[in-house]
Parts: structure tokens; sequence; C-alpha cells
């Protein structure tokens, strides 16, 4: 052994591998060795510096990564967490959540949409239709010796009311409202009607009924008494004026009670039935009910011809 040699002897190796125990002098020989090392975990086989460098890597590429925000190096990590990560289910569960959201919303637009077209439907109902006028000029005599009709009527009664003005008088409540949804279109309009037309002196008031059986009926309009025809349009008119002027009540009661909308409210069935007895209610046709209210008007107005004028 040659003096150099053994001063190499007795210097500690510079080298050593960290994957097996081979040590050497000088970096030529510790980078042949490294080529011939394989340990049976390939990550054995890096230097620290090749680890942090693969780390960063993998930090800055996230390549396996799970929606939750976890970071897996290899494909197999990835795979295998995801049999076990509940984020995706948790996910679908609030889209199905929020979809469930959206639908109940797109009910309670529906459900005010269709009130905003029932409210105009009311509204248009509320729009008088033009009605002929016939103006025919009727003899109005009496046999009865004890009752003259035509002084009655043309001088007892000169400072009646016009039947369209006593109309616009009518001053109707919410309770007028909620009576008709009650006891029905017929019942209720009559009601409003012989209600304020009883709370008149019988000299102002603008309609009479000398034949209750016939509904034979005298009205005054445009000041002057005149027969109703057979049609009785005049008292027609009259009626689905006062009908309007209930359903306007309708958008108060809803101001009233403003979830009157809604199915689980304690109006909701009373609101809905003021709606549909207020536009005429089901059963017979317009003419039929309107009929029927004349029928009740005439027993109301029936002049008492036991009365002596003179």
């Amino acid at each position: 052994m040659t003096n150099d040699d053994a001063k190499m002897s007795k210097k500690k190796p510079e080298n050593s591998c960290k994957f097996c125990d081979f040590k050497c002098f000088g970096r030529s020989n510790m980078s042949t060795h490294k080529l011939l090392c394989k340990p049976k975990n390939d990550d054995k086989m890096m230097t620290n510096d090749d680890a942090e460098k693969n780390v960063q890597e993998m930090s800055d590429d996230k390549l396996f990564s799970c929606e939750c925000g976890k970071h897996y190096k290899y494909r197999q990590g990835l795979f295998v967490h995801k049999k076990k990560c509940l984020y995706e289910e948790n996910m679908e569960k609030n889209e199905g959540a929020e979809d469930d959201l959206y639908n109940e919303k797109q009910i309670i637009l529906t459900l005010l949409q269709q009130n905003n077209q029932l409210q105009n439907q009311i509204i248009e109902l509320c729009k008088e239709k033009t009605i002929t006028n016939i103006n025919n000029t009727n003899s109005i005599n009496s046999h009865n010796k004890s009752f003259n009709l035509n002084f009655f009527l043309n001088e007892t009664c000169k400072d009646a009311m016009n039947i369209m003005d006593f109309v616009d008088s009518i001053k109707l409540q919410l309770s007028d409202l909620e009576k008709v949804g009650e006891i029905g279109y017929v019942d209720g309009i009559s009601n409003i009607i012989t209600s304020n037309l009883k709370a008149l002196d019988i000299t102002q008031r603008p309609i009479h009924c000398t034949d209750k059986k016939r509904d034979v009926l005298y009205v005054k309009d445009q000041n002057k008494w005149e027969k109703e025809d057979d049609e009785k349009n005049k008292l027609r008119k009259a009626i689905k004026r006062v009908a309007c002027k209930n359903q306007r009540l309708i958008p108060k009661f809803k101001e009233a009670h403003p979830d009157c909308i809604k199915a689980a409210s304690r109006f909701s069935d009373q609101y809905n039935k003021m709606i549909i007895e207020s536009m005429g209610g089901s059963g017979d046709n317009d003419l039929e009910k309107e009929d029927k209210i004349i029928k009740k008007i005439s027993k109301e107005v029936l002049i008492n011809k036991n009365l002596e004028i003179e």
C-alpha cells in the first residue's frame, strides 16, 4: 500500500448512497452507482433535491386532484380516495335541493300570474255593454177608483231618484262582498239592492211594482217614469252595475288579507268563493239569475193600492 492509498483509506468517503450501503470517493463514482442502483420503491431513487422538485411540480400541476380539494401524486391514490369521497354525492344533493327550490318559485310565480289574469277578467266583466234604450211612451191608466197610478208616479213620486242615480248612490262595504260569497250571487246582489231601496222613502224610490206575479214594474229613468217592457233592460242594467261595484271590492279584501291567495291561509276558501260568486256563481245562465233577482226586488217594491191618494 502506498502512502497515498493509506491516506485514502483513512479518509472518510465523501459520498454515500441513501438507498443502499454504498460509499465512495468522488462524484463520478457516485453518478455511476446511481445508474445501477434500483431499489424496490422508485421513490427512494430520488435525491432530496429531486423529491423537493417533484413535490413542487405536483403542487403546481395538481395532476390528480379531487373536487373536494385533495391532491394525489398517483392516479391510483385518487381512484381509492374517490371510492370514499362524499363530496360529489353532497354536491348532487345540493343541486337537487336547488332544483326543488327553483320549482317551488316557479309554482308561486305561476299562481301569481293566474291571479293577475283573474283580476283582469273581473275588470273586463265590469265594463258595461252598450244597451239600447227603448223609449216607449205608455199611457198609465188605472181603473182602480181608490188608487190613481198615474198620479202616484208623476205627482206623489215626482222627486224620486233616477234608477242609475240610485245605483251610483249605493256605498258597498267589504261585508257586502263577504255576504255575496257566503249566500251566493242571486241572494247577495238582491239583498244589496233591496236593502238600499228600503232605506229610501217610498216617494224617493226609482222602482215600483204593481203586479208581483207578472213582475209589472215602473222605473224612473232620465227624469220620467216608464213601464218596463218584457226584457226589463233598465233593471237588468242596474243589476249589472251593482254586481260590478261589488266585484271591485275584491282587491280591497286582498289588501286586508294578503295571504288569502295561499292555499294554507284560513281566508283562501273564502277568497276563492267570493270571486266565483261575485262573477255570477255556478248554475243558471246570467239571464235566469237576473230574473230571480228581479223577482226578489218586485216583492219589496210592491205598491200598496189601498193607499188613498187624491
